[in-house]
């Protein structure tokens, strides 16, 4: 009789350590398929967060060529002695018309060339009214950025004179 109640002491026990490591393996089990879905949810979101790095990346380098700083408008400042108003206005429009195929240009190229615009506009004579009057326009200074300014001075003077 004790050979067969020790028998069942050690069934018991075997029987408790298989339940017991069978229970174990359970909640390591569930624990470790948890673990296994937060990690490939983490490496979908890693993937998803590199995209869209990239695509930031790349809108960011197009951006930087569009940022090209480019001439948007031309700008004609009459220095002192200024003349009549109106002749002011008209030299300013026949300026800005002679300089108009320099807007969209980069800046860089225009600024390589100033010594160009300075050529290009030294003694210029436009006829501003229907009596004759000629404005003659010098280049003091000029400005480059997305406005160019170009500071003139303006003398006028008779047709003829």
């Amino acid at each position: 009789m004790s050979a067969s109640l020790w028998k069942r002491y050690v069934a018991l026990l075997v029987l408790g350590a298989m339940l017991g490591g069978t229970g174990v393996l359970l909640v390591y089990g569930r624990e470790m398929e948890q673990m296994l879905v937060l990690n490939q949810s983490l490496q979908m979101l890693t993937e998803k967060l590199r995209e869209e790095n990239e695509a930031l990346r790349q809108t960011q380098r197009v951006s930087r060529k569009k940022q090209d700083v480019v001439i948007e408008e031309i700008r004609v400042v009459v220095l002192e002695p200024k003349p009549h108003p109106t002749i002011e206005v008209q030299v300013a429009r026949h300026v800005e018309k002679d300089l108009a195929s320099l807007k969209g240009k980069k800046v860089e190229q225009v600024a390589g060339v100033h010594e160009v615009l300075h050529e290009m506009l030294r003694r210029r004579e436009y006829v501003v009214d229907d009596e004759g009057t000629i404005a003659e326009v010098r280049v003091k200074t000029v400005a480059i950025s997305r406005d160019l300014f170009l500071f003139v001075t303006v003398e006028t003077k008779r047709e003829g004179t």
